[in-house]
């Protein structure tokens, strides 16, 4: 941008041109295009100048928690109070495994953006030019800072409280056992209950797997906030982190029986609504070509939409009732035919017993 402002003041020494007999002024438009490349210029800068400001900030108030946070760690860990203070110290620990070498390798991106401030000071505030050598020497600063806490909380911090959390770690540990016993029985009580196998349908039946469908993605949202809550701990303590792919599978089949459900309303409530056609206004053709397209798209078990649902037992049962419908609208065609006499109707009052 500051190579397309030099073009610009350069084509200001010059700023009439003549194009055959006319003579153009561009006096007014380069001013325009030099207020709007100082203007980008200006925006650039001060999103560097904000952004280092915001990073070193960041990086000085980590360092400053991490710490207070390890100053004293818990000789014990039998109070309540002591067991919070080594939780803390434990996410400060994990804190600077994650961070520590990312935000080194930042600051060198850091110290070339400061750098670039200050061959652009020009477009920056006097304040922002005065602070450039600041923001190197607080880089370095940072730099130092956080390498020094780090070696401190990884080194003699982490011996220090060691006994505690192995102690903890075994609680954590039984604690894990006991929520992995309680996700498979969940997930037996899940399959057990949830809407797979309901054949049938109708108004209170759909409502009813609603509610079902409903109240289990509560538990299971109740369920991962704890299995979020003991993944949280198992990372603190440097255990292997559970997948629980029990629950994650009780959540993938919550959507998928959601869809179905929708899928099982949408073509009942059609039906429904062809059941109310007065038989003068029947149009057999278009209700059949309509129950071919839910045949070939929204209940056809091949399509990729329906791939993890064509088995199961309420599928199955929408599968049989479209093809019922199927069945049916050929006789209603035959029977909605101008060539039905009163002596027809009256043999099919006899052979349906009606």
């Amino acid at each position: 941008m500051t190579s397309i402002r030099d073009e610009i003041t350069e084509a200001a020494l010059k700023p009439t041109v003549d194009i055959g007999w006319l003579r153009v002024n561009a006096t007014p438009l380069i001013k325009e295009l030099e207020k709007t490349a100082g203007q980008w210029i200006a925006a650039y800068t001060g999103f560097l100048l904000d952004n280092t400001t915001r990073e070193i900030a960041n990086i000085e108030h980590f360092i400053n928690e991490v710490n207070l946070g390890t100053l004293d760690p818990p000789k014990t860990a039998d109070k309540k109070a002591d067991k919070e203070r080594l939780m803390r110290v434990m996410t400060h620990l994990r804190d600077v495994k994650m961070i520590k070498d990312r935000t080194l390798e930042e600051i060198e991106p850091m110290k070339q953006a400061v750098m670039l401030l200050k061959k652009h000071a020009s477009s920056l505030p006097k304040e922002a030019r005065m602070m450039d050598e600041d923001f190197l020497v607080k880089l370095e600063n940072a730099k130092t800072a956080l390498v020094e806490v780090s070696e401190r909380a990884l080194g003699p911090t982490k011996e220090a409280i060691l006994p505690l959390q192995t102690a903890e770690a075994k609680d954590i540990k039984t604690r894990l056992r006991g929520f992995t016993a309680k996700v498979g029985e969940y997930r037996l009580e899940f399959l057990a209950n949830c809407p797979y196998h309901v054949t049938a349908s109708s108004p209170e039946i759909i409502a009813k797997a609603y509610d079902t469908i409903n109240a289990y993605y509560v538990k299971t949202g109740e369920l991962e906030d704890e299995a979020r809550e003991l993944n949280n701990l198992e990372t603190l303590f440097d255990m292997q982190k559970s997948s629980y792919k029990q629950l994650k599978e009780c959540k993938t089949e919550l959507c998928l029986l959601k869809q179905l459900w929708d899928l099982v309303s949408l073509i009942d409530f059609q039906f429904e609504a062809w059941k109310l056609t007065l038989w003068d206004k029947i149009d057999t053709e278009n209700l059949m070509q309509l129950i071919r397209e839910m045949q070939t798209k929204q209940c056809n078990p091949q399509a990729p939409a329906n791939k993890e649902i064509k088995s199961w037992k309420a599928f199955v049962g929408l599968n049989d009732r479209v093809k019922n419908m199927n069945t049916i609208l050929p006789l209603i065609s035959q029977l909605h035919s101008k060539f039905m006499q009163e002596r027809h109707w009256k043999k099919l009052m006899v052979f349906t017993r009606q």
